[in-house]
């Protein structure tokens, strides 16, 4: 099964958002930016816990802002 088709995955998505969201308009990114990233470190760690993807996405952010 893809991950396009996991219904989860959107739930995942939005979950992550929330909880990045200060932090991504604290340093400039915008929200289909950000979802990007989510996205990505969904695709990349797809066993993680959200503590985990959350630390990736954050250490992430910085760097696509610059």
């Amino acid at each position: 099964m893809s991950d396009e088709a996991d219904p989860n995955r959107e739930i995942v998505i939005e979950r992550l958002m929330e909880r990045l969201e200060a932090f991504a308009v604290g340093i400039g990114l915008d929200h289909e930016t950000t979802r990007h990233i989510v996205d990505r470190v969904i695709t990349d760690m797809p066993l993680a816990s959200d503590d985990d993807r959350l630390a990736r996405a954050r250490n992430w952010m910085p760097i696509t802002s610059a």
